[in-house]
């Protein structure tokens, strides 16, 4: 249980909505409750109403006040079934809008190195699917739990004062339907609802991954295949679900036998009574109405209870991810970032936790400020995670890494990564405009500093083309633009940052000649007073840099 109270103290902020949420559902509760049982002992009375009594008397009773308490009950209870779904509703979204932001606070630390390591699917799916099974640990648990104790006690003691015997035997009913069945049922399907939530995730990592892939999956002929494994974990899903809504239609039937068996018994001991005169016939009519309505209260708490492992596996599975130790930690008190942008390594070694092998080993690498390097080498040799170590995505096993003369690991972390412009071939274009990719870089950008970002990189002649200019929407990761425009967005982003280090990372890995020559000239005009590290595999672009060095199974070696 300690998953769901971690959070529940993530409502706090969101605690008068919870609480007033509540406290309409249980006004409402017992507003129809108190209708049932005003409702009986009113059609009771007025049935006898002007009977002779056996001593002569006439019965009557105050036919208006029981007549206006029972339109006001009514009243009530409308309106409250009304807010109680509007305030429970509001609370519920407040409360996931609120664990959204704060798991993507928990996220940040863990970029790139720990997410790196996952599928997007499975990350996908807890920051979706996952935090939204945790509306059920309000509306489903928390709330109809509250409910549940407090109206039940009020329904016994208020039996209590009418027929003792019928309250305890009521109140041993009701204790059953709300503790031992719902444990019951909670231990039947804890297996099954954990199951689903497990199987529904692979499910949609298994979409993603097919749709990520579509376009191999058809070349290759394998979409029959994909889709097919996809329809046998469907048809998996389907059949574990089946067993537990089976178990849900059990409880739901076993809590209406309990009900049922209950009113019997309030019957025969309300009429034991009524023989006794211990009991008015309104009164056992009063007496048995509330019985009925008592059960509204415990009747949703078997299937809630189902959805309590769910519910915990979900909220395990995100805390599995917000607890993972990032890759690197950033001070408290930092160090003020250094006048001077020299870089530096420092007999730099690093190791990847889920590989035996050094990536890089004792790496010595100066940068004076304003130097042009670059590092060749094959796919794998090592030269991203350098350039990850500069950047401080990493730190080093062993050895350090300078900027200025001062350890990186001093520095805070915005502040650093203001010194770095980087352009690699994954630069990420967003499903929003051009202006907006651009301002990614620079929020608060004229104009004057968005033309000449576009001029600088060559994209003057292709924006001048579409009709909506730089509001034209780039699509889904820039699918509407071609390869060589989505770079050259990219360099424009890169302009506008005018950072005094560039890190450049494969920056015209998949374009074509001519492209790639204009690309590099851009660079090279716009890099001429900056410090430039670039990696590549390729000796195009080579014309941009000063000094070469060479990588081969994470060993720097200068040409």
């Amino acid at each position: 249980m300690k998953d769901l109270w971690f959070f529940l103290k993530l409502f706090k902020p969101h605690s008068a909505w919870l609480a007033g949420g509540i406290s309409l559902s249980l006004l409402t509760a017992l507003a129809s409750i108190a209708l049932l049982t005003l409702s009986g002992w009113f059609i009771s009375s007025s049935a006898i109403a002007g009977l002779a009594a056996v001593d002569g008397t006439t019965l009557i009773f105050n036919f208006m006040l029981p007549a206006a308490q029972i339109r006001a009950l009514a009243i009530t209870r409308t309106l409250g079934r009304y807010g109680e779904r509007l305030v429970t509703h509001e609370a519920t979204f407040r409360v996931l809008a609120g664990i959204r932001s704060w798991f993507f606070r928990q996220l940040i630390p863990l970029v790139p190195g720990r997410l790196s390591a996952m599928r997007s699917g499975d990350l996908l799916s807890r920051m979706t699917a996952d935090i939204d099974a945790l509306d059920a640990l309000y509306l489903r648990l928390l709330a109809p739990a509250v409910v549940a104790t407090i109206g039940v006690t009020a329904v016994i003691v208020f039996l209590a004062f009418y027929a003792p015997v019928i309250s305890l035997a009521t109140g041993l009913m009701l204790l059953i339907a709300s503790v031992w069945t719902p444990w019951v049922f909670n231990r039947l399907g804890r297996a099954g609802a954990e199951e689903i939530v497990a199987l529904a995730a692979n499910f949609r990592i298994r979409q993603v991954d097919m749709m990520q892939g579509l376009a191999d999956l058809i070349a290759n002929q394998a979409y029959g295949r994909f889709s097919d494994f996809i329809g046998q974990f469907s048809d998996l899903m389907i059949d574990t679900q089946r067993r537990n809504n089976r178990l849900s239609a059990i409880s739901s039937a076993f809590t209406l036998l309990l009900s049922q068996t209950t009113l019997l018994m309030a019957l025969a001991l309300a009429a034991i009574s009524f023989r006794d005169g211990l009991l008015s016939g309104p009164d056992s009519a009063l007496v048995v109405f509330c019985v009925i309505a008592a059960f509204e209260l415990v009747t949703p708490l078997p299937q809630a209870m189902q959805m309590l492992a769910k519910t915990r596996k979900a909220a395990r599975r995100i805390r599995q991810v917000t607890e993972m130790s990032p890759t690197v930690t950033w001070p408290n008190q930092p160090l003020t970032l250094p006048d001077k942008y020299d870089l530096q390594l420092n007999e730099a070694s690093f190791r990847y936790s889920d590989q035996p092998g050094r990536a890089l080993k004792n790496i010595s690498l100066t940068i004076p400020q304003g130097s042009k390097v670059a590092i060749v080498g094959p796919s794998g040799s090592g030269k991203t995670t350098l350039l990850q170590l500069l950047m401080r995505y990493y730190d080093p096993e062993q050895g350090s890494v300078l900027l200025g003369g001062q350890n990186i690991r001093q520095l805070d972390a915005d502040e650093l990564m203001s010194c770095f412009g980087v352009l690699s071939q994954r630069s990420q274009l967003f499903a929003a405009t051009i202006k907006e990719n651009l301002l990614i870089a620079k929020p608060n950008a004229s104009a004057t500093e968005l033309d000449v970002a576009v001029k600088a990189a060559g994209l003057e002649k292709f924006i001048g083309y579409l009709p909506e200019g730089l509001d034209t929407w780039v699509g889904e990761s820039g699918v509407k633009v071609s390869g060589g425009e989505a770079r050259r967005i990219a360099l424009a982003r890169l302009y506008l940052k005018d950072a005094p280090v560039l890190i450049l990372d494969e920056p015209t890995e998949g374009l074509d000649s001519d492209t790639e020559r204009d690309v590099f000239k851009a660079l090279a005009n716009f890099a001429r007073d900056k410090t430039v590290v670039m990696v590549t595999h390729r000796e195009a672009g080579l014309g941009l840099v000063d000094v070469v060095y060479g990588m081969e199974r994470g060993v720097l070696q200068a040409f």
